[in-house]
């Protein structure tokens, strides 16, 4: 673990294709979010997960080193980049591992890979998988907090505007289940069935 990276669990968004608050449906007993922590906490020294005002009760911070808080009341509702400001703000890093809570296959592994290449030079780690950018699953450095500021300060909401100012590092990932991420009740369902006919 190092003290110089912290994490941060965006789950803010309001699922409203999925039906219901992603992060409570469950994979193999545990809910979404705590699939994404479990893929942070054997990296990070301590993490935040960022989430609506409405929300934020209902999450269990069972471990000693994850605060939970929401988002800075006049960026509430400007998305991913609010969240992860927010973050930054609350908790000082070099370095900041960024999942949001419906991704439920991801693994510590895919951040060790990326972490191979946080250097001096680069702002942004961001993966590849499945030909597509995968911003919100990446590694930003505090670098960029006064980037996004000034993005959210002039109704820029945009993760690939940011990365335009940055230099980022993309990454090409072979390994393309850990990105699976469930937006709608369907997938979820099909997922399920998969389980129990198994």
């Amino acid at each position: 673990m190092n003290e110089k990276i912290a994490g941060i669990i965006l789950a803010g968004g309001k699922s409203m294709r999925f039906g219901q608050p992603k992060a409570f449906a469950t994979k193999d007993g545990k809910a979404f979010y705590q699939h994404s922590m479990d893929a942070l906490t054997p990296i990070v020294e301590k993490m935040v997960m960022v989430t609506s005002p409405e929300l934020k009760h209902r999450f269990q911070s069972s471990e000693t080193k994850m605060t939970i808080i929401q988002d800075r009341e006049e960026y509430q509702g400007h998305g991913p980049l609010a969240g992860i400001l927010t973050a930054m703000e609350q908790m000082k890093a070099e370095w900041y591992l960024v999942i949001p809570i419906d991704v439920p296959f991801m693994n510590q592994s895919i951040f060790r890979t990326l972490m191979k290449h946080m250097d001096q030079d680069v702002d942004a780690i961001i993966p590849i998988a499945k030909g597509k950018l995968q911003p919100l699953i990446a590694i930003y450095r505090n670098s960029v907090k006064g980037l996004i500021k000034y993005q959210l300060d002039h109704e820029h909401r945009s993760l690939r505007k940011l990365l335009d100012k940055c230099n980022v590092k993309y990454v090409d990932m072979e390994e393309e289940q850990s990105f699976i991420n469930i937006n709608h009740q369907a997938d979820y369902q099909k997922w399920v069935k998969k389980q129990e006919d198994k």
